[in-house]
């Protein structure tokens, strides 16, 4: 991840986390799925503009961290890579208590 903005690392690693906390609620599936970046934009980044949020989106996809589809001026169909859940399993051992520390770090960027 040494390749991320603050603020790539910022989306990914909260995603990441929204989709621990969607679980066992729901499979990894159903739980690593983001319909389009405006719920990404509602959920994680509220104050900051769709095209904003679409633009991490795509640059996140071409660093491989994020699956989607463009639509509509948006990133469609979001999903991490296994390569991100890998790497968020390896680094984050505890992990709900261990990104939410870890995000405090990137408060505000």
């Amino acid at each position: 991840m040494e390749d991320l903005t603050k603020e790539q690392k910022y989306l990914l690693l909260s995603m990441y986390k929204e989709v621990l906390n969607r679980q066992p609620a729901l499979s990894m599936e159903e739980a690593n799925y983001f319909e389009d970046s405006n719920v990404v934009q509602e959920l994680i980044l509220p104050d900051q503009s769709s095209d904003y949020v679409s633009d991490l989106c795509w640059k996140l996809k071409a660093k491989d961290y994020i699956h989607c589809t463009p639509g509509d001026d948006l990133a469609n169909d979001i999903a991490l890579t296994d390569k991100t859940i890998i790497y968020m399993e390896n680094r984050f051992k505890n992990s709900i208590k261990d990104i939410t520390l870890f995000l405090t770090n990137f408060l505000p960027f």
